[in-house]
């Protein structure tokens, strides 16, 4: 099927993408886009986006975020671009784009995770989830859900690869990109550590965790517990669509209303986000506030367990935003959300206040949702995922059609250009020098890592890595 958000996009002549998934797939995309018929520059904010992207019309920006609004209007107007894409689209730079976009009738498109889980990603105009423009009036139109999306092969040693080289390239060359920080507040140093703590959390919990708590779960408390599903600590889906400041804000107050509200046989079980793992335990903060308000017994805590065996045998789930939030209404479970969410509207969600959810919980409309489903692929979900294949690019096939709604960007402007560019804050050129490691770093850094990113970083004559050989 395709979708018609990318169907639009295709329409336009000359594509601009920012920031997006650590690796390759941006640069996947601009090949997609190539053959097409559409122009596609980049722009770079430091020098993990600089390795993963080797097609031309690509910019280095160096100049400070809050400058970056003003110098990305006259970049638009420039360079004539009618359609910007990013991933994300709550980041700084991302934000002042959607701005820019607007004052200039520029179109505006935003890549996320799917809202689908697995084998879909997310592709929006405008803006997703609490920023979503989606009509949910339009479902009652449609007909229930009948697509079943290809195997896309997505995993996570991949994704982990990918974001440990991305952080400690970044982290080598910050010199070259001196105003740029995480949007998350890390520092790329930091980023690196807490992915190398990982997968250690993830070896330490997985017998406690996978294998002797889910048992538990399932055989001894099936249909007797409630899921709460935390997010990452500074996913943007807390930050700007939601009204805590922190996870554990949100963490306290279901304790305390489940405390207060549930019945005396039930428990509470909290599932840690798995890109969180290295990032954040919580495992002492729920134990002390378990005591703090006499449910210790019937509170839990884990890492790693399977998500949809743990749903089944769950009497509903509490969420603030995630998407695993529409894995429980897929399984009609009740759930309840706490924060916006495009899934948070009547028939789907329990509306009623999480007070009153422990003791009546209400199951979703279950027809309604496989109508909301077949909207969002309809709309804006693609078959495939970021650190795995994508067959939904199969599905756009070059037509005569396409040919001449793109034929004005190949006579405006040509896709190789000789050399890419360095744009600071004051929108002065230069070309751009083969990135060399950067001298004083960390002394705990092993000279045998520098060595091999030096090495991976100026070897520019090499062929970039082909998706079969490494899809991340």
């Amino acid at each position: 099927m395709k979708t018609a958000s990318m169907q639009r996009l295709l329409t336009h002549q000359h594509v601009l993408l920012l920031q997006g998934k650590m690796g390759n797939f941006f640069h996947r995309f601009a090949s997609f886009l190539h053959t097409h018929h559409i122009s596609v520059s980049k722009i770079n904010f430091n020098a993990g986006d600089k390795y993963y992207y080797r097609h031309d019309n690509a910019y280095d920006y160096t100049g400070k975020v809050e400058d970056f609004g003003d110098w990305l209007v006259k970049f638009i107007r420039n360079h004539k671009i009618d359609a910007v894409v990013c991933f994300g689209d709550c980041r700084p730079h991302h934000m002042q784009a959607q701005r820019a976009c607007q004052q200039l009738n520029s179109s505006f498109f935003v890549f996320e995770e799917g809202y689908l889980r697995p084998d879909y990603i997310t592709f929006e105009e405008h803006g997703i989830n609490g920023f979503s423009r989606l009509d949910v009036e339009k479902i009652h139109q449609l007909p229930r859900a009948q697509e079943r999306p290809k195997f896309t092969d997505n995993q996570f040693r991949r994704l982990a690869m990918a974001t440990t080289k991305y952080y400690i390239i970044t982290h080598l060359q910050q010199e070259k990109f001196p105003n740029y920080s995480h949007y998350r507040g890390m520092s790329a140093w930091e980023e690196a550590m807490a992915w190398a703590k990982a997968p250690i959390r993830k070896f330490l919990y997985y017998i406690p965790d996978k294998i002797m708590l889910s048992k538990y779960l399932t055989n001894k408390l099936s249909r007797q517990y409630f899921l709460v599903c935390l997010q990452v600590h500074n996913d943007s889906q807390i930050t700007h669509h939601s009204d805590y400041d922190d996870v554990r804000d949100f963490i306290t107050e279901v304790i305390a209303s489940f405390a207060s509200n549930a019945k005396a046989d039930h428990h509470l079980v909290f599932k840690h986000h798995p890109l969180d793992r290295g990032h954040r335990d919580y495992r002492g903060y729920v134990k002390k506030l378990a005591k703090e308000y006499g449910v210790s017994g019937r509170v839990f805590y884990a890492v790693d367990m399977h998500l949809p065996t743990i749903i089944k045998h769950s009497l509903g789930m509490v969420v603030v935003n995630s998407t695993t939030g529409l894995q429980s209404i897929y399984h009609k479970r009740p759930t309840k959300v706490m924060g916006q969410s495009i899934y948070n509207t009547d028939k789907l969600s329990d509306q009623q206040p999480l007070d009153s959810f422990w003791q009546d919980p209400q199951a979703p409309d279950y027809d309604f949702y496989l109508r909301f489903r077949e909207y969002l692929i309809e709309q804006t979900q693609l078959n495939g995922s970021f650190y795995g294949t994508s067959p939904w690019m199969d599905e756009y096939p070059v037509t005569d059609k396409t040919k001449s709604l793109n034929a004005k960007s190949l006579n405006a402007k040509s896709l190789n250009a000789p050399n890419v560019l360095n744009f600071g804050q004051n929108g002065i050129k230069s070309p751009v020098e083969p990135l060399p490691v950067q001298s004083g770093v960390k002394n705990n850094i092993q000279s045998s890592v520098k060595a091999s990113i030096q090495s991976s970083i100026q070897s520019s004559i090499k062929p970039y890595p082909s998706e079969a050989s490494e899809v991340a």
